[in-house]
């Protein structure tokens, strides 16, 4: 299981937040967030958890190389993870989403 520790480190070089980027943050930056749980029960209580996280990636221009870079640390971590992508046109960034289980 990946732990969020192990996330912050690996991404140690970026500009990386949990939650929300303050107000105000340049581009690029990276977000990761907890977005829901698969727990399991057993006695009435949580026997194992599972969640899904979502590392978000704000920039203002595509980048190729900085894609794979952030894809190759998530491998390195053991994350299967899948991507989406999106364009924000009012604020002018795209935000490129990795979505994978920990």
């Amino acid at each position: 299981m990946i732990a969020l520790s192990d996330i912050k480190t690996a991404f140690a070089s970026y500009s990386y937040y949990y939650g929300s980027a303050p107000i105000g943050t340049t581009l690029p930056y990276l977000v990761a967030q907890q977005t829901s749980s698969e727990n399991f029960a057993a006695d009435d209580k949580v026997y194992s958890n599972k969640y899904e996280l979502t590392l978000e990636y704000y920039t203002t221009k595509k980048d190729e190389d900085a894609e794979s870079a952030i894809e190759t640390i998530l491998d390195s971590l053991g994350a299967f993870w899948d991507k989406t992508e999106s364009r924000d046109e009012d604020q002018e960034f795209f935000l490129i989403t990795y979505s994978f289980w920990r």
